[in-house]
């Protein structure tokens, strides 16, 4: 089976929590975007504080943007593109 390389570069004190601000996955090739998302709960998902993160759903909760190239992955369906660098980025109230 080929597997397909997805980057994943978590900013903020997501890096922090993910304890490497840079993240290489090796997925089967057609995985989705919930199939990164089960791979990053599976290993770091206990580190991540309970208000960016679902543990039951496997998702970042509101306020978290995952962005790909060229396009912001917002659903658990999304095919993900061979190396592809996602962004994780939380989004910050002010002004």
């Amino acid at each position: 089976m080929k597997h397909i390389k997805i980057t994943v570069i978590f900013f903020g004190p997501l890096a922090e929590q993910a304890g490497a601000k840079t993240m290489q996955f090796d997925l089967p090739k057609g995985s989705t975007y919930g199939d990164l998302l089960d791979d990053i709960g599976h290993r770091f998902g206990h580190r991540f504080h309970k208000r960016i993160w679902d543990s039951r759903e496997n998702v970042f909760k509101a306020g978290i943007l995952s962005i790909g190239l060229g396009r912001d992955l917002d659903s658990r369906d999304m095919l993900l593109n061979a190396d592809e660098e996602i962004k994780i980025v939380p989004v910050s109230a002010g002004g």
